[in-house]
């Protein structure tokens, strides 16, 4: 499990929406805007399920996940993982807490942070 250094943990919180990416089981990709996002601790990052459709199967086929992010001073980052959807428990009582009201909540997608990039080069 790799650790995300605080400079990413502010370039993420920074952000409105990211980009995020999963594949099928056939590789095909799949990149989506996430609005609700956000870092729990050092290697888990929370991700609400409210419109997914390819990247929910996507995460039940697979699990494999990563998402860009872009910070002024420092350049992109790339957080890369695997994520399970859970729809009981802590993270999904999170995600009714924390999403807008207007919004439905489907499930809780928790990634654990398996690798971290600044650029091309592995930091994490």
């Amino acid at each position: 499990m790799a650790k995300l250094p605080e400079e990413v943990k502010s370039a993420i919180e920074k952000q409105d929406v990211i980009p995020v990416a999963t594949s099928d089981q056939d590789c095909m990709p799949n990149v989506v805007y996430i609005a609700y996002l956000k870092v729990m601790d050092d290697e888990t990052i929370l991700i609400a399920d409210n419109y997914l459709d390819k990247t929910r199967k996507n995460i039940l086929s697979n699990g494999n996940i990563s998402f860009v992010v872009h910070d002024d001073d420092k350049g992109s980052y790339q957080i890369k993982g695997k994520a399970q959807r859970f729809t009981e428990g802590e993270m999904f009582e999170e995600v009714k807490k924390w999403v807008s009201d207007k919004l439905p909540k489907e499930a809780a997608v928790v990634m654990k942070v398996e690798k971290v990039y600044n650029g091309a080069k592995w930091i994490s």
